[in-house]
Parts: structure tokens; C-alpha cells; sequence
């Protein structure tokens, strides 16, 4: 169960980047947030353009390599495949026990306990069923992180495509897979729909934070050499 903690939290934050980087993609796009909004944000995102440039390929690059990583098959790495070889091994021992021990904490612990049911046979080929109509995706992912984000192979095919259609399927994917983990073992489940509105907020918001403060910081720095200004003529002055 502390697997999939840890990988749910590597989701969330990959997924993050992945709105983010895509709200910054849209924000200069007319026919997506209108013409006066769409040159709004593209004077802040040239004004700081040194910023938002590096910022925008830190993003791209951190959730291709999260996201491939997540649907890797090392045997050496925290992945979905490793959590699904774990839990049919240990099936049998994902005790009503384990449950308690893991959740002793919870609220209405013993209410959980009488409906725990438990990870199956039929969950684990539901999930695989999952990963096989993903794979062609997968595959492009994979090849697309070795051969140019991992390394930047001399001798590499050409970049393979991979849309942003394709990429929100995955992690929807993924987000199906952890929630029929987290349901049947944990009487969780999670809904993921406020990352990806809190994400475009939030970056939205700061593009207009930029454009609607830079005025004033403007008038702040030439305030302050205008002050300069009258310092150094008075002591030209005085000498």
C-alpha cells in the first residue's frame, strides 16, 4: 500500500506539469482564450521570456519522463507493472490484518474493515486489459524517452508522435488503474478532475498578475532613478 502512495504522489505532480505546460501552450492561442486575453499573455510571456522558455521545457521534459517512468517495465524501478507482479505474488496475504494495521489511523476504521474487500484475479486482468489498449502509446513513449530525453542518441529514428489526446489517455489510464487498486484496498478513490482545474488557474493566474502589476513596477524603478538622479545632483552640487 506504500507503493502505491508514493506512485500516486508522482502521479499527481506529473499530471500537474502536464496542465500547466498545456494552459501555457493555450494561453497564446486566440481561438482558445480570445484575442485580447491571447496578447495579454504573450507581451508578459516575451517580457519574461528567458523565464517562461526554460520553464516551458522543464515542464514538457519532467512529465514525458514521469509518465514514461511510471508505465516502465524495470524491474529495478517503482512502476504500475512492478505494483501488479507485487500484489498477484502477495495476494493472498492482502489481509483484512494488513488492511487495519495499514489504515489504524483512519476515522470509521471498523466500518472499513467490514467492507474490505480486497484486490482479485479479475481486478489485476482488468487493469492489464487497460495497459494492453494503451501499449501502442506506451511504446511511442518509451522510444521517445530513451532515444531523445534520457539520452540524445546520435543514431535515432525520427521523433515519434505522440498527441496530447494521447497523452491525456494515459493518464487517465493511469488514474482508472490506481483507483481500482485503491478502491478495493483501501476504500479510496480519487478524483482527478481538480488538478487540471486548479493547474490552468493557477498558472493563468500569475500571467495576469504579471501583466496587470508590471506597471507598477515599472513606476517603482523609475521612482526610485529618479531619487538616485536627485541625489547625484546634489552632490555635484556641493562639490
Amino acid at each position: 500500500m506504500k507503493y502505491l502512495k508514493d506512485i500516486k504522489s508522482r502521479y499527481f505532480r506529473a499530471f500537474s506539469a502536464f496542465h500547466v505546460f498545456e494552459t501555457l501552450q493555450e494561453a497564446i492561442a486566440i481561438n482558445v482564450v480570445g484575442k485580447e486575453r491571447a496578447e495579454q499573455n504573450l507581451e508578459v510571456i516575451n517580457k519574461f521570456k528567458d523565464f517562461f522558455l526554460i520553464s516551458k521545457e522543464s515542464l514538457r521534459v519532467y512529465f514525458f519522463l514521469e509518465l514514461a517512468k511510471l508505465f516502465d517495465t524495470s524491474g529495478k524501478s517503482l512502476q504500475i507493472n512492478k505494483i501488479i507482479n507485487i500484489t498477484e505474488s502477495n495476494i493472498s496475504k492482502l489481509t483484512v490484518d494488513d488492511f487495519e494495521d495499514f489504515n489504524k489511523d483512519r476515522q470509521l476504521i471498523a466500518e472499513l474493515i467490514k467492507g474490505y474487500k480486497g484486490i482479485t484475479h479479475n481486478n489485476l486482468n482488468e487493469i492489464r486489459k487497460i495497459l494492453t489498449k494503451e501499449q501502442p502509446i506506451i511504446d511511442k513513449l518509451k522510444v521517445y524517452r530513451d532515444k531523445w530525453l534520457a539520452h540524445d542518441d546520435i543514431d535515432k529514428p525520427e521523433t515519434p508522435a505522440i498527441s496530447s489526446l494521447e497523452l491525456r489517455s494515459l493518464f487517465d489510464s493511469f488514474a482508472k488503474i490506481m483507483n481500482i487498486f485503491s478502491t478495493n484496498m483501501n476504500h479510496e478513490s480519487t478524483i482527478w478532475n481538480h488538478i487540471e482545474e486548479s493547474s490552468k488557474f493557477d498558472t493563468q493566474y500569475v500571467l495576469d498578475y504579471l501583466y496587470r502589476f508590471e506597471k507598477y513596477r515599472i513606476q517603482e524603478i523609475e521612482g526610485q532613478a529618479g531619487k538616485e538622479l536627485e541625489k547625484f545632483n546634489k552632490l555635484r552640487q556641493e562639490a
